[in-house]
Order: C-alpha cells, then structure tokens, then sequence
C-alpha cells in the first residue's frame, strides 16, 4: 500500500475510534431536574443552560422543559461543574506491580502511552480539570498539548514536568545504587544549592511546564528518604518560587513533615502536597500566605490500608498504616477547622485512574461538610490554578465544563462516583447508558 494511502487509512481508523473533542458550533441546551449552585451550596430546580461553542451562554432555574433536536435532556440528574483533581500523576501508574510498570525497563514512550489511557478514564469519571505535578520526561506536558490539539481525549492539565529533589532526595532514581556507579540522566531534576535550582527551574520553564514542582521532604516509596524529613532549605524554594514566578508561572510543594511544609510556605509556594504531618504553626503559616492545602486522602488510603506494601519500615515510620490514616485524617480536620484553603487532589496514579470521586466520601468521614468537600474540587481548586475565571461554577461565560450524577450529592457525596453525562467545552465526552 502506498504511503499516501495508508496515512489516509490510519486517519479514518484514528476518527472513528476518537470520539468528537470539538465543541458544536450551534446552539446546545441541557435541561436538568436539578443543578447545584456550588457557591451557595444549594440546589436549583428544572434548570436550562445554553451553551454556545465552548462557553455556557445562559443558565436559567425553573426553566420549562424545552423541546428539539439540540436538547440535552437530563431531566432525572443533577448537574455539577466539571470537577478538578489538583494531585494527579496522568503518565504514571504506581499501583501496578513492579513488574508492570518499571521506569528501569520501560521506554519513555511507555508513559504517553499509559497517560492517554487515564486520561479517557479521569475525564469519563467527570474529572474535567486536572493539575499534573511530576511526571517523568516531559510526559504530561506531552499529553497536555495532545489534548489540547484534539488528537484524544483528555481533561484540561496544567502539568509541572519533572519535580525538583535533592541528591538522594525523594524521587531521585538510583538512590541504592554503589558510590562506583550513577546515572547517566535521570527522570528527574536532581538539583542542590541556589544555582542549580535556578538553572533546573528556567530549563522547565523552557519546556513550557505550567507549574514548577518542588520535593520540600522526603517521601514515601524512595530508598533512603524518611517522608517527614526536610530536604530542601527555604532559600533554595524561594529560587525557584521567584524564577518561575518571573513568567507567571506558580510553586507547589510536596512535602509530610511540618519542618518543610514551613520551610516551603515561607518559601512563597503556592500549595502544599500532602501536609501528611502538619502542626498548629503550619495552620498559622497557611493561613498568613494565603497558601492551599492539597491532602490525598484517597491515596494514603489506598497505600496505607487497602494496599499496604511495607513501606513504612523502609521509610523508618513505626506506626501501622491504619494509625498513619488515621492520624492523618485527624490532621485533615485541624486544618479544615482551623480556616486553611483546602482544595481537592488525589496523588491519582498511587491509585488506579478514574477512582478519583472516591475521596469525597473520605473528606466528608474526616470531617468537612459535604458543601465544601464539593467546593475544594470546583471553586476552591479552581482558585489555587488561578482558573477561577473559567472554571469551579456553572454561570455564563465560563466553559461549559458540565457534569450530571443520579441523585442529591449534598445528601450523598458517593453520587459523585456515578457520573453519567460529562461536557468539556461544550463537546460531549459521556452521555447516560
């Protein structure tokens, strides 16, 4: 078969297996029984929205149901805002056996393939947005164009590239090996003092990251780290907060103990990962620098409980997973009631793709009212991506990123596991069975 031919071939194959990522360019309306105002934190009944292109055109509460080719009729569902996972990790799937998925085997190919598998899986779970911080070789900020080109399917990302760690730090490959050997490259940017985290952070800038991502302590899973231990020093973080912040471009940072989530927050980043073990002066320091808390609990329960692995000696922790859980739902409440901006993420990729609805429940058991577990993945996470203006609730002018669940999510937050409809920019990705 000629060349021609065969690109011709592909194309049509590669058309009727991607669904239409396109917003209509006519008129669409969706007529709901039920849409949540997630600001109020109250329902509207018989609501009609008109969107037009990509952007919500109208939204309209007791609303007659319309009739016509371009309705959407969703009468028996509740309509939502896309919702946003602000911890996602697209290219990586860490809950595998090792055998499975192993950066020391796997081509980098390996990662865009897995990334636009859980990318279909995050967006059809009505996960609309997504903030990817690290991934391996540029891999997110791949899947991101690719997604924003229409070649799949896919939620927005705003992705981060490979985070930055210290020498043995958290994420740094090759830990364990001899002193005779090392790695050529590494997956990661391995970074130390304030020139080389200046020179690391601008080469990620370079590649067009979103944000810059910054391992403040160690962690979880990485030989020789103890996860409440701090790594990078203030002045190190403020480099690389005040490098990327030259290009309008924000700092977030993973960290567990409470040594350097301060170091990071008065540092200037704008959000904390994890917050595995935060004290009283951390709520203090949150709440001074404006700053967001991003606590994976759907993650820390699926590592600690469902699928402990051992870890926890190996990173010098004594107590069981459970008590880890735990204890870190008790902190999950202090920084709630304490008055920290808390906004939704998950560490997906610790976990398999698409469970992501599953931390609501988890919120909700460690202690935040099921209004706000709601808020921390629409307006509050879209707060901390500086999308407010697009995205986190459902009013003209925004992108009609629209979600439909059976039921009232106020009075059972697991609803929000069951999505069956999901509109991105005015395409539709999923419609009910």
């Amino acid at each position: 078969m000629k060349t021609g031919l065969k690109v011709f071939c592909y194309g049509v194959l590669l058309c009727l297996l991607v669904p239409s990522l396109r917003a209509q360019d006519s008129l669409q309306r969706i007529y709901a029984g039920r849409m949540l105002d997630v600001a109020d934190g109250t329902l509207r009944e018989n609501v009609l929205i008109t969107v037009a292109g990509d952007r919500i055109q109208s939204v309209q509460a007791g609303a007659a149901k319309p009739f016509g080719k371009d309705v959407i009729d969703l009468e028996g569902y509740t309509l939502l805002p896309g919702l946003i996972d602000c911890h996602t990790h697209l290219t990586g799937n860490w809950h595998w056996d090792e055998d499975d998925f192993d950066v020391y085997t796997l081509p980098a190919a390996s990662y865009g393939i897995l990334g636009t598998i859980n990318a279909r899986a995050t967006l059809e779970a009505g996960f609309t947005t997504v903030r990817d911080v690290h991934s391996a070789f540029y891999g997110d900020v791949a899947l991101r164009d690719a997604i924003e080109k229409g070649w799949i399917p896919g939620p927005r990302m705003r992705v981060s590239g490979p985070g930055l760690t210290i020498t043995g730090g958290h994420g740094a490959l090759g830990n364990w090996l001899s002193p005779q050997l090392q790695f050529q490259g590494n997956p990661i940017s391995v970074a130390d003092g304030p020139d080389e985290v200046r020179k690391e952070t601008r080469m990620h800038l370079k590649y067009k990251v979103d944000w810059i991502k910054i391992f403040a302590t160690g962690g979880f899973g990485s030989f020789g780290t103890i996860p409440g231990a701090a790594s990078y020093t203030q002045e190190e973080m403020a480099v690389a907060v005040e490098e990327a912040r030259k290009r309008g471009v924000y700092a977030c940072a993973h960290a567990h103990g409470a040594e350097g989530i301060k170091n990071a927050l008065r540092a200037g980043v704008r959000s904390i990962e994890h917050g595995t073990y935060l004290d009283a002066e951390c709520i203090t320091l949150f709440k001074e620098k404006g700053a967001f808390l991003v606590m994976d609990l759907l993650a820390a329960r699926y590592d600690y409980v469902e699928e402990y692995s051992g870890d926890w000696m190996a990173s010098k922790i004594s107590e069981s997973g459970q008590e880890a859980y735990t204890d870190m739902t008790r902190r999950f409440k202090m920084a709630y009631d304490g008055g920290v901006k808390m906004a939704f993420g998950t560490d997906a990729g610790v976990y398999p793709h698409g469970r992501n609805a599953e931390q609501f429940a988890l919120m909700q058991a460690a202690g935040m009212s099921a209004a706000d577990a709601i808020r921390s993945a629409t307006l509050t996470a879209a707060e901390l991506l500086n999308m407010q203006a697009d995205l986190g609730t459902l009013e003209a002018g925004k992108w009609a990123d629209i979600i439909a669940v059976p039921g009232n999510p106020l009075q059972d937050l697991r609803t929000l596991e069951r999505v069956a409809f999901v509109m991105k920019g005015g395409a539709v990705v999923k419609r009910p069975e």
